[in-house]
């Protein structure tokens, strides 16, 4: 394992026992049994440092997601994706408390602009392309060219299913169950009645597959290279 994996499992371990508050460079670099300047020889600034571990996270978000298009292109369907993106998110507790909104645990990393984060939460482009592929093979009920608040009325209907400690219905509900939940409402409300052409779904899933990679250089991008 290079150094830089080091620092960043040590910082998440960290992260999650005692919250970014509580949790210094210099616990992180005796963690990782590195120096304090190796850390800040790879991350500008304890912010930087503990960004770049979610910024893997969703590395690992995007893989997960692009193993099973390639697995499976009945996959590229909205429900399916989103399901799939949604169980990804809660096998990672860091990940999953940014989509939660808990600044108790992460604190400056869920409300600080300049941490570079954005690669990980601004999904505007990423969103863009995906409904147009999705709409141009007729799995998107809707235009996206014509319905401007399609991101909107998709993350509105998603988010509850992370704040599912908000929702008491969905107490008792396993991790699997929530996920089905969700799935059946995006199908409900986003994708055409039927069932999806299967050719219509594999040229989909060639093109989300594509455009999963290329978002996969942009987070390898964003962290630091190992020596």
């Amino acid at each position: 394992m290079g150094r830089v994996a080091q620092m960043l499992d040590a910082a998440g371990d960290l992260l999650l026992a005692h919250s970014y508050r509580r949790v210094t460079v210099d616990d992180v670099a005796r963690r990782a049994g590195v120096g304090k300047g190796t850390v800040y020889l790879h991350f500008a600034s304890k912010l930087e440092l503990f960004a770049g571990v979610l910024v893997r996270d969703s590395l690992g978000v995007t893989e997960d997601l692009l193993a099973a298009l390639r697995a499976d292109p009945a996959q590229a369907a909205l429900d399916a994706t989103m399901r799939t993106s949604f169980l990804a998110v809660q096998r990672r507790p860091l990940t999953r408390a940014l989509f939660a909104g808990d600044v108790e645990l992460l604190g400056a990393i869920a409300t600080d602009s300049k941490t570079g984060l954005e690669i990980v939460t601004d999904k505007t482009e990423f969103a863009r392309e995906h409904f147009a592929l999705l709409h141009r093979h007729g799995l998107l009920a809707d235009d996206p060219a014509t319905t401007p608040d399609l991101p909107y009325r998709l993350s509105a209907a998603c988010i509850g299913f992370f704040l599912d400690h908000l929702v008491p219905a969905g107490a008792g509900m396993d991790v699997t169950a929530r996920a089905d939940a969700l799935a059946a409402v995006v199908r409900a409300g986003f994708t055409p009645p039927g069932a999806p052409d299967p050719a219509a779904l594999a040229a989909a899933a060639t093109e989300l597959a594509a455009l999963c990679e290329r978002t996969l250089h942009h987070l390898t991008a964003a962290l630091p290279e190992e020596p």
